[in-house]
């Protein structure tokens, strides 16, 4: 009797070994194929930039979901000039909108200045943002009362153009 016991101790340990393996497998799967859909298009956007236009040693690609969407990311033109561009990703005429990154608040400095204005809050991230026909910058954030807030300030950082404050669904 006590050797029935410890078969069925040892075959529960073996499946709740097995599930876990298999949860631990399925996660990383299901992370790489979420970071795949998030960094879709970056390699064509790369290699469709410094092929067809005078800009090349793109880098810092990333993605912003607006109202319009966007690949953003950093490149030099044939001067060695940095610039900051915006590739729309829908419509027929997708058209290069660029910014000179002498104008505008570097994202050290602009972190600096809204974290000087908001010492009790987490910050999460900064990303370039482009919305309205307007380069901005985009922070989010934790706020004393503990709700998401996403801010946008103009890209020379002189001014906050909008906000959005959420409530956490669950506490």
């Amino acid at each position: 009797m006590r050797e029935s016991n410890n078969r069925w101790v040892l075959w529960t340990l073996i499946a709740v070994l097995l599930l876990l393996l298999a949860g631990i497998g399925y996660s990383i799967y299901l992370y790489q194929v979420i970071n795949d859909n998030r960094t879709a298009g970056f390699d064509e956007t790369k290699e469709e930039i410094e092929t067809q236009t005078s800009y090349h040693n793109v880098h810092s690609i990333q993605g912003y979901y607006g109202e319009n969407n966007y690949h953003v990311f950093y490149a030099s033109n044939e001067d060695n000039e940095e610039r900051l561009i915006f590739l729309p990703l829908e419509g027929e005429e997708r058209e290069l909108i660029v910014i000179n990154t002498e104008d505008i608040m570097r994202e050290e400095a602009m972190v600096d200045a809204w974290s000087s204005n908001c010492d009790t809050c987490q910050f999460a991230d900064i990303s370039p943002a482009y919305e309205d026909g307007e380069a901005l910058w985009e922070i989010t954030y934790y706020d004393q009362d503990n709700h998401f807030v996403m801010d946008y300030y103009s890209i020379n950082g002189e001014s906050l153009e909008e906000r959005y404050t959420y409530n956490h669904m669950f506490p």
